[in-house]
């Protein structure tokens, strides 16, 4: 497992901050932090509370698990209904020339409601 010092993930967050063009300012406001305390998270002079790494990730739309560098992906996960989930375990019991066929099928209603 990989551990990612406090820098390393401040130094995450502000690419992040960076790549929504807003700014720390920005970021501590809609967190209700002051800024300088969000810039001593970032620089690693402090460590960043939990409940302040869940705020940040939802305002600045990233997954956790990119913050603390278990993926390289910023985007957070797609939620699923529960008739999504089933949707995809049983499409996982199919074989593969089904699962095609079911893609097929997918792609034909995608195609039908775009003309309606």
């Amino acid at each position: 497992m990989i551990i990612m010092t406090d820098k390393e993930i401040g130094a995450r967050i502000q690419n992040m901050i960076d790549d929504r063009d807003t700014t720390q300012t920005a970021l501590a406001k809609q967190i209700g932090v002051a800024q300088t305390t969000i810039n001593g998270y970032i620089k690693g002079h402090h460590k960043f509370p939990p409940d302040t790494l869940a705020s940040i990730a939802k305002v600045l739309d990233i997954s956790t698990d990119y913050i603390f560098g278990l993926t390289d992906i910023p985007d957070p996960p797609i939620r699923l209904s529960k008739t999504e989930t089933l949707m995809i375990q049983a499409l996982r019991s199919l074989y593969r020339d089904q699962q095609e066929a079911v893609h097929n099928q997918v792609q034909f209603f995608q195609k039908q409601n775009q003309r309606e």
